[in-house]
């Protein structure tokens, strides 16, 4: 076996390649399957990690490496092939019948490693994993005989999310080697810099960088959504290939499980799942596959059925489309706003899912007002968002609503109804690929969304990008309309108050919006202070004799009886908007009730201890919000209760 030319040393050989299937997340060739299988998904397996090896580690011209394998891929597929991995795969090839073009893709994922070193968007990084992952699950597809088109398009999405958590259990050992595979955007999203990535020495390292645990989070949670979408694949299948195929989802599970039990700590290696931890989820996966398959089989063949085949597969494009799209909205949802998120799981599903749309976009409005551009190209974006919003409502204006009214559809966020799906029909296309607009879409077509709402939003942080002082409360009132009583009218549209009331409960929930935002406010004291941002009237500044840009501790009791007058205000507001929750159905109300007494029990420890809001950001625990949450939904079965044994409630809507 000769060296590529240019090449300092020879490939490795086939022992060193395959050994490395025992480090991967998921069997390469489980023992439960047939001997000849084996051996071709090690074939399989030996020529991506060939390929990587080559674009990864080799000495001298890697280009030219990739070059040498690409020939030698030729002669594979000619009978010719010299390097004993390309022997065995010859085989394979030919015994299989596999296509050429996913394994000519594989050398050009590390290809592409040459000369990309980091990814802007998501699109971009999905994009290489097309390349470098998805190429795998239709080869292995191939072994198994059942490459169709939509069991691909499944595959596809399970070997992006394994691909996913591999990047994210390595990303130090991925900077060390001058790559950052995460989305560049969400490191800016979250705060995130790329040196935070870099490998650490356990002995000397400090605590765990909050904003890259932050995003690695989000990233998993977009790989577990990922791997959610291509479990139908499993039960699509039968026998020992439903084993193999629910062994990789599996494994990608258990390692996501294992990087989050870990605390997102991977600056010191990869975290890597127990053979407990992945039988467990095997089990789990196999046992959540035990339905029919012939929903699949009917997909795969939409002519049978009457429709077109393009036909077919647009409908099917479209209605993933919104699936993903509300999937990737809810992992921004309870990523970034644990608080909001506690209350809105207790809505049916539907509106958990249009919820989830109106949070991911404001969170985008108010992170293009906190990043680090300047002011004139923040105030470029925010117009981008404002004529996006404005196609978004020529696009939706004149849509019948009446015969897509959302019903109960369960309780997942990411096992949505047809009929939700189907909503969005078109709207993918419209939004170019953007999962927010796609999902805000499909909401604003299932429920009466006042569009103008998240224009007013826009406006407020306009009013933060243009530095905005604040000289008395009345005048720090309007902004908070705009940025959370904003908010409090879109959830009025998906609630589906009663209309005879909507004028009064619209004032209610403008009013339960500007408690909340005080209470940001005063929760983020310090952090808005050390960027320059004070909220707060400054007649209660002077009032007090309390400088936000001064060291706390010095300000003593000043500053705590700022924080308690400012508390009892906030707290003023919440008295006042609480009077929503009567007017709402049980599980609306409930979700207003839980929203609310969060923030509650959070301004009340705000006012308890002021010098600690002002020395870091207070928040409470996931088992009090949890526990929030469940008296909530306590409060609503009792009223229930007494509606049925008593008559209803003064004020509650039936």
């Amino acid at each position: 076996m000769s060296a590529p030319a240019q090449a300092a040393t020879a490939p490795p050989g086939a022992h060193a390649i395959l050994a490395r299937a025992r480090g991967e997340n998921f069997p390469v060739a489980s023992r439960v399957l047939p001997r000849d299988v084996r051996s071709d998904l090690l074939a399989i397996y030996g020529f991506a990690r060939l390929a990587d090896e080559l674009g990864d580690a080799v000495a001298g011209d890697r280009l030219v490496a990739l070059d040498w394998l690409a020939d030698e891929l030729d002669s594979a597929f000619a009978g010719r092939a010299q390097h004993p991995l390309l022997v065995r795969l010859q085989q394979t090839v030919r015994a299989r019948r596999l296509p050429r073009e996913p394994f000519a893709r594989l050398i050009e994922a590390n290809r592409t490693d040459q000369r990309v070193s980091h990814y802007e968007t998501w699109e971009q990084l999905r994009a290489y994993c097309a390349l470098s992952a998805d190429p795998v699950g239709e080869l292995v597809l191939h072994v198994f005989d059942a490459a169709t088109p939509r069991l691909i398009e499944l595959s596809d999405r399970i070997c992006t999310a394994l691909q996913l958590v591999e990047h994210c259990q390595d990303v130090a050992e991925d900077y060390a080697a001058g790559r950052v595979y995460l989305p560049l955007e969400d490191l800016r999203r979250f705060g995130c810099t790329p040196e935070m990535l870099a490998p650490a020495d356990r002995a000397q390292a400090g605590a765990l960088p909050a904003p890259l645990r932050d995003v690695l989070e989000f990233e998993l949670l977009r790989a577990r959504s990922l791997l959610a979408e291509g479990r139908p694949l499993v039960r699509a299948l039968h026998g020992r290939a439903r084993v193999a195929v629910a062994a990789f989802v599996a494994g990608g599970s258990a390692a996501a499980d294992a990087v989050a039990q870990n605390g997102y700590e991977v600056r010191f290696g990869a975290p890597r799942a127990s053979r407990l931890r992945f039988a467990r989820q095997l089990a789990a996966v196999l046992a959540a596959s035990t339905g029919r398959r012939g929903d699949l089989a009917a997909q795969a063949s939409p002519a049978d059925a009457g429709e077109t085949p393009d036909a077919a597969a647009g409908a099917g494009d479209d209605a993933a489309a919104v699936r993903a799209a509300y999937r990737e909205c809810e992992a921004i949802t309870r990523t970034r706003a644990a608080n909001f998120y506690y209350g809105i799981r207790l809505l049916p599903a539907a509106k958990r899912r249009a919820m989830c749309a109106v949070y991911a976009f404001a969170r985008r409005v108010d992170d293009i007002g906190d990043g680090a551009l300047l002011p004139d190209e923040k105030l470029r974006r925010l117009q981008e968002q404002e004529l996006m919003l404005e196609r978004l409502r020529a696009t939706t204006t004149g849509r019948a609503r009446a015969d897509r009214e959302p019903g109960p559809r369960g309780d997942g966020i990411d096992t949505g109804g047809d009929a939700a799906a189907a909503a969005g029909s078109g709207v993918a296309a419209d939004a170019h690929g953007d999962a927010v607009i796609i999902a805000l879409a499909d909401a604003c077509a299932l429920f009466p969304l006042p569009v103008e709402a998240l224009t007013d939003l826009i406006e407020g942080v306009r009013m933060d990008v243009r530095g905005v002082t604040y000289e008395r409360f009345e005048d720090l009132l309007p902004y908070c309309r705009r940025v959370a009583g904003a908010i409090g009218r879109l959830c009025l549209a998906v609630f589906d108050a009663d209309a005879s009331q909507m004028r009064s409960v619209q004032a209610l929930a403008d009013d339960l919006g500007v408690a909340l935002q005080l209470t940001n406010i005063l929760r983020d004291l310090r952090e808005d202070a050390d960027g320059g941002r004070v909220y707060l009237p400054a007649e209660d500044l002077r009032r007090f004799g309390v400088t936000l840009t001064a060291d706390a501790q010095a300000q003593g009791a000043r500053l705590d009886e700022l924080v308690c007058f400012e508390a009892r205000r906030a707290q003023e507001w919440f008295d006042r908007g609480n009077l929503l929750a009567p007017l709402l159905d049980r599980r609306s109300a409930a979700c207003v009730r839980a929203m609310a007494r969060i923030y509650e029990r959070l301004l009340a420890r705000i006012a308890a201890d002021p010098q600690r809001a002002m020395a870091q950001r207070v928040a409470l625990a996931p088992w009090e919000k949890a526990w929030v949450a469940a008296t909530a939904i306590l409060a609503r079965e009792q009223r229930a209760r007494s509606a049925r044994h008593g008559g209803t409630p003064a004020g509650m809507v039936p």
